[in-house]
């Protein structure tokens, strides 16, 4: 039986290595169907890999569908995880699609706060807040200095009761999270402080 089970395994490997090749050379299509049949027998690898193309295609249900059959294979695979892929592979858009999915479907404060310093970054700060502060009142240390971060860029754009008002929203979100334990949130409070 143990004997079946290591072959199964190296067959699965060979084939994971298979479609990657595939799609190395450009045989993109070629790779998802054997990706697909292997994650749908249910290797974990293959399935990570569903997850990825899956949500670069933009089809975001079918990839978190992938993502749950990866972790139960065995896969450690944080929900936020393809989307910081994603976004190193250049996959922008797809990665902040991946990230509302994650935040909606699994209610993942972490893909919030990776959604909200990508909308920060775009120039979307209100956008931004209303991702950031669910999980900033949920007590998520990388949600509230992120919601820390935007407040300080509100201050400097502002005058007078507002730029104060910015201010003590920075300075309590940043303290929040580093009550939550967010070491950057630290370095933020000693900038904030100035």
């Amino acid at each position: 039986m143990k004997w079946r089970r290591k072959r199964q395994e190296r067959r699965d490997h060979d084939l994971n290595e298979d479609a990657k090749q595939l799609f190395n050379r450009g045989d993109r299509e070629g790779a998802l169907r054997l990706w697909r049949e292997l994650a749908t027998a249910g290797d974990g690898t293959a399935a990570a890999n569903m997850v990825i193309e899956c949500a670069a295609d933009e089809l975001y249900d079918e990839a978190l569908r992938w993502w749950g059959k990866a972790v139960e294979r065995g896969m450690d695979i944080p929900v936020h995880e393809p989307g910081v892929r994603l976004r190193a592979m250049q996959r922008r858009s797809a990665a902040e699609g991946w990230w509302r999915t994650a935040a909606e479907a699994r209610n993942d404060d972490t893909s919030r706060e990776y959604l909200g310093a990508a909308l920060r970054e775009q120039g979307r700060p209100d956008e931004a807040e209303a991702w950031l502060r669910p999980g900033a009142e949920r007590g998520h240390g990388g949600c509230a200095r992120e919601l820390a971060t935007l407040y300080a860029l509100r201050k400097e754009e502002a005058t007078g009761e507002a730029r104060r008002a910015h201010a003590e929203r920075a300075l309590n979100w940043a303290q929040r999270a580093a009550v939550a334990g967010d070491a950057r949130a630290r370095v933020l409070l000693l900038r904030l402080d100035r």
